[in-house]
């Protein structure tokens, strides 16, 4: 127990000192060259995922196995399995120009907030309607951009071997908006940092998958219901293969 304790805070310390090491001299950067930097976010973002490429090196116990998609769909919705605050640095290395929809609250945490609002992060929890619905408006701007958009449609952090069942906000925004929705399955973090743990449950080498399995059209569906209902499904199937090898 002790060793998964020191394992998993030297895990943080990589993982937070990384991002911190390459945000905070980011913000310098972007300062100074401010007039020639276009997309500010997109900016963030790729300091961002150049330190999230980084932890997973320097954590060779996870190892990381990615299949994604050759062609990655533009100004999509982008939907993920969520077991671990480590979802997203595995995701986030691939997808770029996003806007991720979190139902977490992080604004008494100033320089958190002021981190994770520039590569992109808008949460939600504790937030009046005005301001979610200002949220909400910013998606859709992002996808008539070409952008793209993320989501936990579970809506938190589960670790069982059953979805939950997916709330309805992308795939109402994908047929809004009619943009496709990409599922991404990923399996396995769990066994190093589940919700609300700060110990690695295990201090041995293990893979973590990630599987991004084909758009899915908003023509191809009758209504939302629909087309989150068979998103589930297939997510769920994907997730129970990968449950058999991880």
């Amino acid at each position: 127990m002790v060793l998964k304790c020191i394992l998993g805070s030297i895990g943080h310390f990589i993982f937070f000192g990384l991002l911190v090491s390459f945000m905070i001299p980011g913000f310098l950067l972007y300062f100074i060259f401010k007039p020639f930097i276009k997309d500010s976010q997109h900016f963030f973002q790729r300091g961002a995922a150049m330190s999230y490429r980084l932890f997973f090196i320097l954590v060779p116990r996870m190892v990381l196995k990615v299949d994604i998609l050759k062609d990655m769909p533009k100004g999509a919705i982008y939907i993920s399995t969520h077991q671990s605050i480590l979802d997203f640095p595995a995701f986030a290395t691939y997808i770029q120009h996003y806007l991720i929809f979190a139902n977490v609250n992080l604004g008494k945490y100033k320089i958190v907030e002021k981190i994770t609002h520039a590569v992109g992060i808008r949460y939600i929890k504790g937030r009046p309607i005005e301001e979610v619905s200002e949220i909400y408006k910013e998606m859709e701007e992002h996808l008539k951009d070409g952008k793209n958009v993320i989501y936990f449609p579970e809506g938190t952090r589960h670790t069982g071997n059953k979805l939950i069942t997916f709330k309805r906000g992308a795939f109402r925004l994908a047929m809004k908006n009619n943009r496709p929705i990409v599922p991404i399955v990923i399996e396995g973090v769990y066994n190093y940092l589940p919700r609300k743990a700060w110990c690695y449950r295990t201090s041995k080498k293990q893979n973590v998958y990630m599987k991004m399995l084909p758009p899915l059209y908003p023509k191809d569906f009758k209504n939302e219901i629909q087309m989150r209902e068979h998103a589930q499904k297939i997510m769920q199937e994907e997730k129970t293969r990968l449950c058999e090898l991880s």
